[in-house]
């Protein structure tokens, strides 16, 4: 298994946000680590794109495997972003029953993407 510097960053976002998860009513704890997550994960979303040109290279006949992996991908960008939106507003004071209900979706795909991405980078050895 490869802990290349890319994996490393990878799995400090992703511990951030289940650590950010769990500290949800701790809103100290929580939105700090939350934007933290997903400004890393998003800046490394496109360190990828620009640096490997990952869409393009996802479009020519990817294995299931890949697919899959970007399938979760896509979604967890979704997710960020509705939970960005939604995390706004309630830290606004408006009420925000998606940001409740989407965040521990949120994290089961993150953890997912984080995995995948070792499968990925293991098939393509």
């Amino acid at each position: 298994m490869e802990f290349s510097p890319l994996k490393i960053i990878s799995i400090v976002a992703c511990t951030m946000l289940v650590v950010g998860y769990l500290k949800r009513r701790d809103r100290k704890v929580h939105i700090p680590l939350m934007v933290s997550a997903f400004t890393i994960d998003m800046g490394l979303l496109l360190y990828i794109e620009i640096t490997r040109h990952a869409i393009e290279q996802a479009s020519h006949a990817p294995g299931g495997l890949l697919i899959f992996h970007i399938t979760i991908s896509v979604g967890v960008v979704v997710l960020y972003i509705g939970q960005v939106v939604s995390g706004i507003k309630k830290r606004k004071g408006i009420s925000s029953a998606w940001h409740r209900k989407a965040g521990l979706p949120l994290v089961i795909l993150r953890v997912g993407n984080l995995i995948t991405s070792f499968m990925v980078t293991a098939a393509s050895s």
